[in-house]
């Protein structure tokens, strides 16, 4: 990445093209002086819409025709930081002019840049939204936060596309193949005898879908509708999370996924280590090279808690 201003250009590297939340990147500088005069190069920030890195270490002198390495600095990403980070380069230059140094004030660069900041691994989740445009205004929305938090989504209907009759049994393949289901309850009709907005009927289903095959669950409700059935008696029982929204304000959802989503991946991590070791512990019930399994189960553990001491 470069940023032309007068007579210098400054450039810039990270590390990697992705990183994690929490996790630190490695970013370098160079600057080139295209003009006649000395140059000094200080106060150089990093400002990005979380926050502002103030790279004091990162400074010097560059000779006329020079192109020089600046150094580089460790960043450390905040763990509730994910998507597509924004930034801008702030920075002060002096010039040296006859004998004294001139302050030529401090410079933004003229464009925008960003890195990405996901969940790693990448896990598949079935979201359970309505079709209709209504829906869709709303849905689209919350699913590119979801996929922001290191998840591919998938949507009969919407990634994944059969006959109407076929519909029932591709949502349970689906959801069965999915690590996760996450609800996205939008009102579908007015309960004439309530005045309660419910949601569509599909959620229900899918939802209860999700809780026989025992899938980590999450409902994203407008604050308008009214859940009833299973949905409803998962979350009184606190067996499933909720975060309630105000369609008109869904920065709402992204502040509840920041809260909510480390502990749901980890919900997932924690699922998927059972469901393994369990298969594991049935492939060895049934006598299948017992001896040599029970090798591996113990060298998979050393190795995990091996690599937790670094």
């Amino acid at each position: 990445m470069g940023n032309s201003m007068g007579s210098w250009i400054i450039r810039w590297n990270f590390d990697k093209a992705n990183y994690s939340p929490g996790e630190r990147g490695l970013v370098s500088f160079w600057m080139e002086n295209t003009g006649e005069n000395p140059l000094y190069l200080s106060d150089l920030k990093l400002e990005f819409d979380f926050g502002t890195y103030n790279l004091e270490s990162i400074s010097g002198m560059v000779l006329p025709r020079e192109n020089k390495f600046l150094g580089s600095i460790w960043l450390s990403f905040p763990k509730g930081v994910i998507g597509r980070k924004i930034y801008t380069l702030k920075y002060h230059i002096h010039e040296y002019i006859g004998n004294n140094w001139i302050d030529l004030g401090f410079y933004s660069s003229e464009k925008q840049y960003f890195i990405s900041v996901y969940p790693t691994p990448l896990y598949k989740v079935f979201i359970s939204r309505g079709l209709s445009i209504e829906d869709r205004v709303i849905g689209d929305q919350i699913a590119e936060m979801i996929r922001e938090w290191g998840f591919e989504t998938v949507t009969v209907g919407i990634e994944v596309k059969v006959p109407e009759e076929q519909a029932p049994i591709k949502v349970r393949e689906e959801i069965k193949n999915s690590e996760a289901v996450i609800a996205i309850a939008t009102p579908r009709h007015l309960d004439a005898l309530t005045g309660l907005w419910r949601t569509l009927e599909w959620l229900h289903a899918e939802v209860g879908i999700a809780f026989g095959l025992d899938k980590p669950l999450l409902i994203l409700k407008d604050k308008r509708v009214s859940l009833g059935g299973l949905p409803s008696y998962l979350t009184k029982l606190k067996q499933v999370p909720v975060i309630e929204f105000d369609p008109y304000n869904l920065d709402e959802v992204k502040t509840g996924l920041s809260s909510i989503m480390p502990a749901f991946r980890e919900w997932i991590e924690t699922k998927r280590r059972q469901e393994f070791f369990e298969t594991l512990g049935k492939i060895v019930v049934g006598g299948l090279a017992v001896l040599g399994l029970i090798t591996i189960i113990s060298g998979i553990a050393g190795a995990s808690s091996g690599s937790s001491k670094k």
